[in-house]
């Protein structure tokens, strides 16, 4: 226990304000789960980055600004020449102390810390840059010089941890996994009727996609094979971040929620027919594992790390590859292999953010 308790550890949730889909998601569990295994823990944010909005991690230190930030003529000057960028380091220290670990998830301050850990997703921006905004290329780009300066990676998978080891050629040291978890509000049961009602939805009368509105989800794609599907049931898409692709929110059948609450999500979770996840690549797939916790059948791509996450609990199909899915999504609305799928998902082994959070610090221990 020495060494554990000695070992002092900052995480940077700032992108949780930024990003309400998965990133931010796994990046609050995280916070969460590292809380819960050591005393010596801190969450920070640093609200210079998303004025006027409150961050939603619970217990989250907030790095202050500098003085100057509250006069308008000093702060234009220095504003414009990268001072509240090039001062956050020293303000982290300030606050947080001397620290062995600082593990950067959002907007990556480089941080003073015997060790810098960040967080590997997917590898998206690198192979299809053209489905992200600036800004997330922005983050990534950060994210390459950090590595090349000699930050170790925790990637959310281990699918995602090989392919950041071969794609900025890390030793295998720098280099680990943690997974994922559902939150704990996840759990099967009766979906909540007031919840079916508010959208127009009856239990096991539609499928579901949580996630992004985003290009490597295949909306468009998954979107035509439902309409050829014709189950007359209807297809739920829930999510909050949208970029890319343009979707038509008045195709009959399609129901679009934006910005739910995790109770809302929770209600649509335990009442979908399945869930439908038909990704071209996803570096975990967290709504695999929330409803799966739920108890809720799945029906997934074999991109990226979903048979890793999926595992022999849910139907793995081919990326963009129409028939299986049009006959997958008729078959399970008809009965047939519904039990069946809803059987294994009942099955799965649940992880939680706290398991997370101790392959976390078996991590950052490996580095010191």
């Amino acid at each position: 226990m020495g060494l554990e308790s000695a070992m002092r550890t900052v995480l940077d949730v700032t992108v949780c304000t930024h990003s309400k889909g998965g990133v931010g998601r796994w990046v609050r569990g995280l916070a969460g789960g590292l809380s819960q295994v050591s005393a010596d823990h801190i969450s920070i944010d640093l609200p210079e980055t998303h004025p006027g909005l409150i961050s939603n991690v619970p217990g989250v230190t907030v790095v202050p600004q500098p003085s100057w930030m509250k006069l308008p003529l000093i702060r234009r000057f220095l504003l414009n020449r990268g001072m509240l960028e090039s001062t956050r380091a020293g303000r982290i220290e300030k606050l947080t102390g001397k620290t062995d670990i600082i593990h950067l998830s959002g907007v990556q301050p480089e941080g003073n810390a015997s060790r810098r850990v960040v967080t590997f997703f997917d590898d998206t921006p690198w192979v299809t840059p053209d489905s992200h905004t600036e800004e997330t290329l922005l983050y990534a780009g950060r994210l390459k010089y950090l590595i090349d300066s000699g930050a170790a990676v925790l990637a959310i998978s281990r699918w995602s941890a090989k392919i950041a080891a071969d794609l900025f050629n890390i030793p295998q040291e720098r280099t680990g996994s943690a997974g994922g978890a559902a939150d704990d509000i996840f759990i099967p049961g009766e979906p909540e009727e007031s919840v079916l009602k508010k959208f127009n939805l009856r239990p096991e009368e539609y499928f579901l996609h949580v996630g992004s509105f985003v290009p490597r989800k295949n909306l468009p794609f998954l979107i035509r094979c439902f309409k050829e599907a014709e189950t007359g049931k209807k297809l739920v898409l829930a999510g909050a971040e949208k970029w890319g692709d343009e979707i038509s929110e008045n195709t009959p059948g399609v129901v679009f929620l934006k910005d739910i609450s995790d109770n809302e999500l929770l209600a649509l979770y335990r009442g979908a027919a399945a869930l439908l996840l038909p990704s071209s690549s996803e570096g975990l797939g967290l709504p695999v594992l929330e409803a799966y916790a739920c108890g809720t059948p799945v029906i997934s791509s074999d991109g990226g790390a979903l048979p890793e996450t999926v595992n022999k609990y849910g139907l793995l199909l081919p990326v963009l590859e129409r028939e299986p899915w049009v006959r997958s999504i008729r078959e399970i609305s008809s009965g047939v292999n519904y039990l069946d799928l809803k059987e294994r998902a009942g099955n799965a082994p649940r992880t939680r953010w706290q398991d997370v959070g101790n392959k976390a610090m078996e991590f950052y221990r490996s580095l010191l």
